[in-house]
């Protein structure tokens, strides 16, 4: 408003926030709260227009309420506008801070208000606007839409943005404070409308819920009989879905199973209440409908398929495929889906007690939906290009697409579920009491038929007890005599019994205790035994690898990756021609998908001639592996370190020799030096590596003995001064007056291979300095049975620091520099005459007296190299 309008009298805009509660107290339905509030707001503001924006889970959103003032704007009721319309930072200030801005186009102009402290995200205590230049992209963007000024507050739902309150007005127009507190109050009201009307819905489908479950319970667990089918159609309703299909599995192998179908299933040339496939003649269950004719629950691959599926929770058998066509489906099953227009499907295990009696199935067909797009990024549409021309309705429709199972749905349809399961085993128990009830029945007639019987032949046996009685006397005997020879039989074969078992657990010591993977496959591939050691390299189980086919398992792989097929497969081969295969380089695959280099033995197993299967020992070559690569490494390192100095002599004794710088004395002494320099090189290079061998073997002897910190600083600083100087480097020592115990000289090489190092790669009338601290460490105590810093020598390390201004070392190099024959520049550092091995040898020594070395650089500003050396007795 201008600045010569009055404000408005405060009685109308408590009118206006008691009219706005009162709104929401009497109706709970958003769209009619949204509608009546955009109508109130755009009345009291005077503006062209007010609007609802809201946004959706992609951060796109959509116009839901609008008041128009006479047409002067165009509505966007209905249209979805792009995420990128309204940047992540704009809706992050929006949520944090709770950030309104006011934007006057005209005056280029945009006036930012923040409810929330950025920095400590408390309420401010007023409603202070602070302008700004408002950006050009969003002049733009106001100005395509016919406005020229606008008001945006955000509406926020449980911590987060759920939309914005906006006012658009087709002229200039400000926004005084008390307007801004006005709208700001409207917003808040609206959250609580949409609190309120959130719990609504979900009251609403609970209660939906219940009865639909009720409903279906009360049909399930009828007195008089199940309504198995009526129970089905009712859960297809109530899910919204196309189809639904109860699938009860036959307790007999002579059986078939029962299945209830509803729902269009694709039938070609068959109706609802013809007979199909798969149906029995005798019904478990009243008056089933006839299944459709793909019952894919007893398809060869329908399990595996479920098997690969994640189910919605670990430990429940609930699979909901959102979209079949990205399931990992059988060409013939799939094509089945397909053909019956079947895009999304839940199925649901019926388990009761442990036991599976079948499964629910639901089913949705693929659908169309239709977006209206005020403005939407699309390639090669001069609308959207910048600057913004239009913002003309675009009509966005997307066919065939796989609707979504949401949680809601799920959830009740596991509880429906239930009452199936618990209903069909209910009624199974009810048929197999009547049958067990009739079978009663006839055995009593059967045994009252069997008396009259017993009587009339107990007459005729007592006779013939009596003959058979002198029968069973010689038989008694006959018996006796078999009887013994049967106890030394029985002896003989116990002791064979033992003897087999002590073999038996001697095997199964000699394979549990064997360093190498053991695992024995039958004629098919498949797993017949393994030992511990292979289920550890292969990160499993050793239950879970038996009986699977371990070429799967394994992913058995050539030595350049690419996978045996199982007719190629070496070990297939020991199983047809029984050959035994020695391989050295293939790869196996562990059970989180790394890999390792594999040597193994195939050996065929026969029995009366036949190959019935095969052993394969295996063990992993790894570090055999890199123990060659670093021994070719370092061979070839050494051998190019040798040969260059080797070759610079050969070249300059050569010229010497042929006489072909008599004439010429300043040369020939020239490659005399060159000759020397390169000879010494040759002996530092030879040195470093015996002695970094010796240090690393543990043959280098520590001489220790009590030093003082000082002396040895200040020894490695005057033999590296001459360098020094010679660098035009200035050098600095801050020294530190304690005793340890070390050993003095090996100390002092590696102080003064770290300030050689620091005077090579830095720069004239640069400085290199060494200093050294007391650096406490940490222990724990006993007593309190806690962890406290101790302030005795006998707990402390020292911590010597090295530090130059050079060029530093690339982050990813900090580590490796301690490696032999690591350089982060080698043909400089050859320049500079070394060898490679001067940081391995530190490190080693370092670590030779219990401490640790590192470095920390920065490029272009210099680099310093730590270690450390703990104070003892």
């Amino acid at each position: 408003m201008t600045n010569d309008k009055k404000q408005k009298p405060i009685d109308s805009l408590e009118a206006l926030l008691h009219r706005m509660m009162n709104r929401i107290r009497q109706s709970l339905e958003l769209p009619a709260i949204l509608s009546g509030t955009v109508a109130e707001v755009r009345i009291f503001l005077e503006t062209d227009r007010v609007k609802v924006y809201r946004f959706d889970a992609d951060a796109s959103g959509e116009v839901v309420a609008e008041s128009v003032n006479c047409d002067r704007l165009p509505s966007l009721l209905g249209q979805h506008f792009p995420a990128e319309d309204i940047p992540f930072a704009a809706r992050e200030l929006f949520l944090k801070v709770r950030q309104r801005s006011i934007v006057d186009v005209a005056a280029g102009q945009i006036g930012l208000s923040p409810l929330d402290s950025s920095e400590t995200t408390e309420p401010l205590d007023e409603n202070h606007i602070r302008f700004r230049v408002v950006d050009p992209c969003h002049v733009e963007y106001l100005t395509s839409m016919g406005v020229q000024s606008s008001l945006v507050v955000p509406i926020l739902h449980r911590d987060q943005l759920w939309g914005l309150l906006v006012s658009h007005h087709s002229s200039p127009r400000e926004v005084s404070e008390r307007e801004l507190q006005v709208v700001q109050l409207v917003a808040d009201q609206l959250s609580i409308a949409i609190a309120q009307n959130t719990l609504l819905e979900q009251t609403r489908a609970q209660a939906d819920q219940e009865a639909t479950i009720n409903r279906v319970a009360k049909l399930l667990h009828s007195m008089t009989e199940m309504q198995l089918q009526q129970a089905l159609e009712l859960t297809v309703s109530a899910l919204q879905a196309a189809g639904g299909r109860i699938y009860i599995a036959p307790k007999n192998p002579d059986e078939a199973a029962q299945v209830f179908s509803c729902g269009d299933w694709g039938m070609r040339g068959e109706k609802a209440g013809e007979q199909g496939t798969g149906s029995r003649g005798e019904d478990l269950l009243p008056c089933p409908l006839p299944p459709a004719p793909i019952l894919f629950e007893e398809h060869p691959s329908w399990q595996e398929c479920l098997n690969m599926e994640a189910t919605v929770e670990k430990g429940k058998l609930v699979w909901a495929i959102t979209d079949l066509y990205q399931a990992a489906l059988q060409s013939d099953l799939a094509q089945a889906f397909f053909d019956a227009g079947i895009r999304s499907l839940l199925v649901i295990c019926l388990q009761y007690r442990q036991q599976i009696l079948g499964y629910l199935s639901i089913f949705r067909h693929e659908i169309d939906t239709e977006t209206l797009w005020a403005r939407r990024v699309k390639r090669n549409d001069s609308r959207h290009q910048r600057p913004v021309q239009s913002f003309e309705v675009w009509r966005e429709l997307k066919r065939s697409q796989a609707q979504e199972w949401k949680t809601a749905e799920i959830e009740l349809a596991q509880a429906l579920s239930s009452h199936f399961a618990m209903a069909i085993h209910q009624y199974e128990l009810y048929q197999q009491v009547h049958a067990l009830n009739a079978d009663l029945q006839q055995d009593i007639e059967e045994r009252k038929q069997a008396e009259k019987k017993i009587s009339a032949l107990n007459a005729e046996l007592e006779q013939r007890v009596q003959e058979r009685t002198a029968e069973l006397q010689r038989a008694n005997e006959r018996l006796l005599r078999e009887m013994s020879k049967r106890e030394r039989a029985l002896r003989a074969r116990q002791q064979t019994q033992a003897s087999l078992e002590r073999l038996s657990r001697q095997s199964e010591l000699i394979l549990n205790s064997a360093g190498e993977g053991i695992y024995g496959l039958n004629s098919q591939g498949k797993i017949t035994f393994v030992n511990p050691a292979a289920a550890r390299m292969l990160l499993s189980g050793v239950k879970e690898l038996k009986n699977h086919f371990m070429h799967k398992i394994v992913n058995h792989s050539q030595p350049d990756g690419t996978p045996y097929c199982w007719e190629e497969n070496p070990i297939r081969a020991t199983l047809e021609t029984g050959a035994v295969q020695h391989i050295s380089d293939d790869i196996f695959y562990r059970g989180d998908g790394s890999k390792f280099p594999v040597e193994y033995v195939s050996t065929p197993i026969r029995e009366q001639g036949d190959i019935v299967g095969a052993v394969v020992i295996f063990k992993d070559i790894t570090e055999r592996q890199i123990v060659e690569q670093m021994k070719d490494e370092f061979v070839s390192v050494v051998s190019h370190e040798l040969r260059t100095p080797l070759t610079s002599i050969r070249s300059a004794l050569g010229l010497l020799a042929r006489g072909s710088l008599n004439e010429q004395p300043e040369k020939s002494q020239r490659m005399l030096e060159i000759a020397f320099d390169n000879t010494n090189r040759l002996v530092r290079l030879i040195n470093d590596i015996l002695d970094i061998e010796r240090i690393n073997s543990g043959k280098a002897t520590m001489y220790k003995q009590t030093c003082n910190t000082a002396d040895l600083m200040t020894q490695a600083v005057d033999e590296m001064r001459a360098m020094a100087e010679k660098a035009e480097i200035k050098l600095e020592l801050t020294t530190l007056w304690v005793q340890l115990w070390a050993d003095s000289d090996r100390i002092i090489q590696t102080l003064t291979n770290l300030l050689s190092n620091a005077i090579k790669f830095s720069s004239p009338g640069f400085t290199v300095s060494l200093s050294a601290e007391v650096e406490t460490r940490k222990e724990i105590n006993t007593d309190t049975k806690g962890i406290s810093s101790s302030s005795d020598p006998c707990h402390s390390n020292i911590l010597f620091q090295v530090k130059d201004q050079g060029r530093g070392i690339p982050e990813d190099k900090l580590e490796t520099i301690f490696d032999r024959f690591q350089q982060v520049d080698a043909s400089n550092s050859r320049h500079q005459g070394g060898t490679g091995l001067g940081l391995a040898i530190c490190r080693s020594i370092v670590q030779q007296h219990g401490g640790q070395i590192w470095a920390e650089s920065t490029l272009g500003e210099g680099s310093t190299f730590y270690f450390t050396l703990p104070i003892s007795n």
